[in-house]
């Protein structure tokens, strides 16, 4: 019997009345709940405590983005969808989720907005007192990776996401292997995730060189196409990464990168307390020197699980936030 999607939604609604919520949010799944949760509170404080999200259905406990779909004809202000884009706008203009009362990321997924500069330099802050440029580094890594940006968005569009698949862009992107020791030698990284990109072109124009010059022919006309398309909607080379399969980004290389970050952030600091308590007794110093290590040996995975607060609360930073932030403010009743 086909499943009636109309009916489910209106049952949903009535389940988060008698909850006493004033709004049903379907998301995919069950970790992206906080996030949107967040979100919504942030431009909407009256519905603190007042958010229902349904669960799903499907054995897996998820919804994804497939079912997501079945309901976006019943969607109004107290019953949206919540999705992340999975950029598929930049390929697709008639992609299904650009629409009223449905809400998507933008970016990839709320994963890189765990990952954005702002939220990484936060946890630095929180961890050893200490800043890191991670802005300056993300926009050397984006435009060392954006031709293979280019043909991701190509391929997809194309239907053909084998030649290029979100694995490979995470083996581009892995920490693992790059030589870094020291805060300064960024370069290094750069040029490593650069070489990697590189060599992946290759390997791509032998591919698709095999019957004829399908390479050459994209490089021609499509890719300016694309680039010309994104220019258009205001996303520059060096914020590619913010568009990149989010859990590349994070799995890949921010997790292991901050580790690595803390790690030296925390070296500087203890030789700061060093230098400003010289003169203190040995046992304050050791003292001094254990809370530091202590605070700093806080779990990274866990700092990354909500580190989206701090660009929910500080979205002047990132236009993308904001301009969710704004269609949520201009939608909601």
């Amino acid at each position: 019997m086909p499943v009636n999607y109309k009916q489910l939604a209106e049952r949903m609604e009535a389940d988060a009345f008698h909850r006493g919520c004033d709004m049903s949010v379907l998301v995919e799944d069950y970790p992206d709940e906080r996030f949107w949760e967040c979100l919504i509170e942030s431009v909407k404080p009256e519905l603190k405590g007042k958010i229902d999200f349904p669960v799903s259905l499907d054995p897996k406990g998820t919804r994804g983005t497939s079912v997501s779909e079945k309901y976006k004809e019943f969607v109004k202000s107290n019953f949206i969808i919540c999705v992340d884009s999975d950029i598929e706008y930049l390929y697709d203009e008639n992609a299904w989720y650009r629409n009223n009362f449905i809400f998507d990321t933008i970016v990839y997924s709320k994963e890189n907005f765990q990952c954005h500069h702002v939220t990484l330099n936060e946890i630095c802050k929180d961890l050893t007192s200490k800043t890191y440029d991670f802005q300056s580094l993300f926009q050397g890594i984006s435009k060392s990776i954006v031709d293979v940006f280019y043909f991701w968005l190509f391929f997809k569009k194309e239907g053909r996401v084998g030649y290029l698949n979100n694995k490979i862009l995470g083996e581009i992107l892995d920490f693992k292997g790059i030589d870094f020791d020291q805060i300064g030698d960024e370069d290094k990284i750069i040029a490593t995730i650069k070489q990697r990109a590189n060599n992946v072109l290759d390997s791509l124009k032998v591919k698709m060189n095999k019957k004829w010059e399908w390479y050459e022919n994209a490089i021609q006309y499509d890719i300016p196409e694309i680039k010309q398309s994104l220019n258009q909607q205001s996303i520059r080379e060096e914020d590619i990464l913010l568009f990149c399969y989010g859990h590349a980004v994070m799995n890949n290389f921010v997790e292991p990168f901050m580790d690595k970050v803390i790690e030296l952030l925390k070296e500087q600091k203890i030789e700061e307390v060093k230098e400003k308590l010289g003169s203190a007794s040995g046992e304050n110093l050791q003292n001094t020197i254990s809370r530091i290590e202590n605070i700093s040996q806080q779990n990274m995975q866990t700092k990354l699980t909500d580190s989206f607060k701090y660009l929910i609360y500080n979205s002047q930073y990132c236009k993308e936030m904001e301009a969710i932030k704004e269609k949520l403010q201009s939608q909601l009743s």
